[in-house]
């Protein structure tokens, strides 16, 4: 297995994705996961190119941090749009970096990389892919740990209160959160789409937001 963000390579995939969909354009291509030997002059002109002809209208990356995003904008002239990182309850490690930063515990330190927050700054949305946590707290992986009971104990409570599926308090706990971001769902069953859309009208508090979030941490808030 390899990544490749070479220019012929970017220009291939396309033509082969729009080939294969029988469709004349994309409307957003995303470089999955970085590249070590990325050459962003090459990554540019293909974007360019691509641009140009028609074929693609946005570009966004996924799974790239704050330094390899800019490392990138410095030599394009499109707009990088989104980055799809993953992001649920049980994996808020970008949220957690800005509650870790100066914290003197090894078990608690952070890089600081500060993702989240670049990106909020640059207007780039964060889509999160899985972010119903692979549907472990959905009853679809068992058995689960400690902490886990825990925090579904507290997803069930809220959704209870707010009569609502718990996938929905799941991806309203994302949803609550001022970055914006817009969860990818990969279910393609009817009724767990049904039940994840009760989402949009739920009106989670900052308190049930910090009860899901403490629920979802191995150690205390500092």
């Amino acid at each position: 297995p390899r990544y490749d963000f070479s220019y012929s390579h970017i220009i291939n995939s396309v033509n082969g994705i729009l080939a294969r969909l029988q469709t004349d354009h994309l409307d957003l291509l995303l470089l999955h996961r970085p590249d070590p030997l990325v050459e962003p002059e090459g990554v540019s002109r293909a974007f360019d190119m691509l641009k140009q002809e028609g074929k693609v209208r946005y570009f966004g990356v996924s799974n790239h941090n704050a330094a390899q995003v800019e490392l990138l904008k410095t030599y394009f002239s499109v707009p990088i749009v989104a980055n799809q990182l993953e992001v649920s309850v049980l994996h808020a490690g970008l949220i957690e970096e800005g509650i870790l930063f100066n914290q003197s515990r090894p078990e608690v330190s952070s890089r600081g990389d500060g993702t989240l927050e670049y990106c909020r700054l640059n207007k780039v949305m964060i889509q999160a892919w899985s972010p119903l946590a692979g549907g472990r707290l959905a009853g679809l992986r068992n058995p689960l740990s400690s902490m886990e009971l825990q925090l579904n104990g507290e997803i069930n409570s809220i959704a209870l209160d707010h009569h609502a599926s718990s996938e929905a308090v799941m991806i309203a706990w994302l949803l609550r959160h001022p970055a914006r971001i817009q969860p990818i769902i990969g279910t393609m069953m009817p009724e767990r789409v049904e039940a994840i859309c009760q989402a949009d009208g739920l009106n989670m508090t900052r308190e049930e937001w910090y009860r899901i979030y403490n629920a979802g941490r191995s150690y205390r808030l500092p």
